[in-house]
């Protein structure tokens, strides 16, 4: 009895004295990894069911939702492999086609689940297939696959009736295929001149003959995107005398340009319904991936306000034009799938994506702010401060994204959330040469990789420290793929600047990266070359910006995290930078995960990699 009164006296004082229940602990990499990752939407014939990817089971399965029963159900599941959803059989949604790899690795084929058995539609030990949407009628699919010429991929067509493909393209160009008319008489191909320019063409199927839809004198986007209903008109996104991209036409048979849609921002991609009587239009604004819904024969928006509330990152309508399925997220959503009715415009959840251990309130929302870097440019970026009581000043780390070309944006990230949970100050920051703000900003970095984005990463260490909750002394730099390039080369080339560095599959050694580019990348080698360099005629620059050859100047800790399957930054540049800054006598971590490629993907190895990222910080920039 005296225990309860205890107890009672104790929670008075508590709400007596106003002070907050809702006390934030640091939640574990388990909790964290345990959100769901969806991806992979699309109705059922009917549109009684949707189709999705989820990684709930430990790496990525096939389940649906049935919009009846409003239950989630398990479709689909491999133990040795990962099962990404691709589309339901028409008229059978008992069988399922989807996609896989195994460990990460560049080999993927697509599948046939019928009943217990799965038959391999693209084999071939080093075939590498890649879904490209449902036929018009929807009596197949499209996939390009490299089984004629590892460097050139195909596009074929698989006939679900007869359950056999056909070859509908046979790519002999150097070029890729962007799109296809519904008739399959044209196809839309690019040429990436680099990473900001890319020249658009289109092929008469039946004759070869090409037909340049950019100018000869091009220096903008024309990214191919669908042919009309009819075949006639070529739908593309470009920037062509503008800053953003925006939709435009071009009949093929008149020869006469059209815009369709211009936003103050970049249109990242639209999407028709089955039907035509809407469109989708995805937009990147100011970091916010948004949408507007189109009524396609008057071009007038459907006023819908719960969208302008929501981020959303990928939509798909069911075959009556009655419904739109979207994935949605925001800083405290990692992807979550709702329902939208198109007649009575109502909004359903159907799946939730955070795991119901975290209280979304205990997320960090991002705030938006920007600094002056070295030559007066004014660099966004999104700040993240934890959700402390604690008076002493907090330790901080910038990061940096993948691309080059990439951007932050207002997504969950659980990197970002799990180690912001942990008291960490987080400055996120889309450098000079990030995409979303305008061609001339996303054009700023070519040629310029390392030297003026790595500035810019500089002098985002010193806005966060003229924060004056943030320690100045206890600053880190930590990032991915070419995020992962930066914080190397600032601990190579600043080498006083930050106090820990985390490289997480990053490049070190250019000319291993450009010399090496796979073979699946050979219409993009061009591009690449002339937005990095050459290795064979800018071998200089190159030298200069690769951290391996200047490693003896890193002299703070470096923690790196590999994937041993990782095509894109092969497992020997972590190999060989690991070794080098050891022999400095530095203290460096390194965490090889035999079973990933580019990336983290299956929740024992992000429990694992968010643990050793907690008790890095922790040992050498938070205490």
């Amino acid at each position: 009895m005296r225990h309860h009164k205890l107890i009672s006296i104790f929670l008075c004082l508590i709400t007596s004295c106003g002070i907050k229940r809702d006390i934030i602990l640091p939640y574990t990499p388990e909790q964290f990894s345990h959100n769901k990752r969806t991806s992979g939407l699309s109705f059922s014939s009917d549109g009684s069911k949707v189709l999705y990817t989820s990684d709930e089971l430990g790496s990525p399965a096939a389940f649906y939702y049935d919009l009846t029963s409003k239950q989630s159900v398990l479709f689909h599941s491999d133990s040795t492999k990962p099962v990404f959803s691709l589309t339901f059989m028409p008229q059978k949604d008992t069988d399922l086609i989807f996609i896989s790899n195994v460990d990460g690795g560049p080999i993927s084929h697509i599948y046939h689940k019928s009943g217990n058995t799965s038959r391999d539609l693209t084999p071939g030990e080093n075939v590498i297939a890649r879904f490209y949407g449902n036929t018009s009628d929807d009596s197949g699919f499209y996939y390009l696959a490299n089984s004629r010429n590892r460097k050139q991929f195909d596009l074929h067509q698989y006939d679900f009736a007869s359950n056999q493909s056909r070859l509908i393209f046979k790519n002999e160009t150097d070029y890729s295929i962007a799109a296809v008319s519904g008739d399959n008489q044209y196809i839309a191909l690019h040429d990436r001149i680099t990473e900001d320019i890319t020249d658009l063409y289109v092929c008469t199927v039946s004759n070869g003959i090409l037909i340049r839809i950019s100018p000869d004198e091009n220096e903008n986007r024309f990214e191919g995107l669908y042919f009309s209903e009819d075949n006639k008109e070529l739908y593309y996104l470009t920037n062509r005398n503008n800053e953003f991209t925006f939709l435009e036409k071009l009949n093929l048979i008149s020869n006469t340009r059209e815009v369709v849609i211009k936003e103050n921002w970049d249109i990242m991609s639209v999407e028709n319904s089955h039907n035509w009587n809407y469109r989708v239009v995805n937009i990147n604004e100011n970091g916010s991936p948004k949408i507007k819904i189109q009524n396609a024969a008057n071009n007038i928006y459907l006023d819908i306000p719960t969208l302008d509330e929501i981020q959303v990152t990928k939509t798909k309508f069911s075959q009556n034009d009655s419904k739109l399925v979207l994935q949605v997220t925001d800083y405290k959503t990692p992807k979550d799938i709702y329902i939208l009715d198109l007649q009575s415009q109502e909004i359903t959840i159907a799946v939730k994506s955070l795991n119901p251990e975290i209280n979304e309130n205990h997320l960090i929302e991002p705030i938006d702010v920007t600094f002056k870097s070295f030559d007066g440019l004014e660099i966004p970026a999104l700040l993240y401060k934890p959700k402390s009581s604690a008076k002493e000043k907090m330790p901080a780390l910038l990061w940096t994204h993948g691309g080059p070309g990439g951007q932050f944006d207002k997504t969950f990230d659980e990197y970002i959330q799990y180690v912001a949970n942990q008291g960490y100050v987080i400055l996120a920051v889309n450098n000079r040469g990030s995409s979303g703000y305008g061609k001339t900003f996303k054009s700023l970095d070519n040629k310029n990789h390392g030297i003026g984005d790595l500035k810019d990463c500089l002098y985002g260490k010193y806005y966060l420290q003229n924060l004056d909750y943030v320690d100045p002394d206890k600053i880190g730099i930590i990032g991915a793929s070419y995020g992962g390039y930066l914080s190397l080369a600032a601990l190579t080339f600043y080498p006083d600047e930050f106090a820990v560095g985390i490289d997480m599959f990053g490049i070190s050694n250019w000319f291993n990266v450009l010399n090496n580019v796979p073979d699946i990348w050979e219409t993009r080698k061009k591009a690449l070359f002339a937005e990095m360099g050459d290795p064979k005629t800018d071998s200089v620059m190159l030298y200069s910006k690769s951290p391996l050859f200047y490693s003896k100047q890193i002299n703070k800790p470096l923690l790196v995290i590999q994937g041993a399957n990782d095509e894109k930054v092969p497992r020997v540049q972590a190999d060989s930078m690991v070794a080098k800054v050891r022999e400095n006598g530095t203290p460096v971590e390194y965490i090889i995960f035999d079973d990933e490629g580019h990336g983290i993907r299956k929740h024992k190895n992000k429990i694992e990699s968010l643990k050793a990222i907690r008790i890095f910080l922790d040992q050498y920039l938070k205490h």
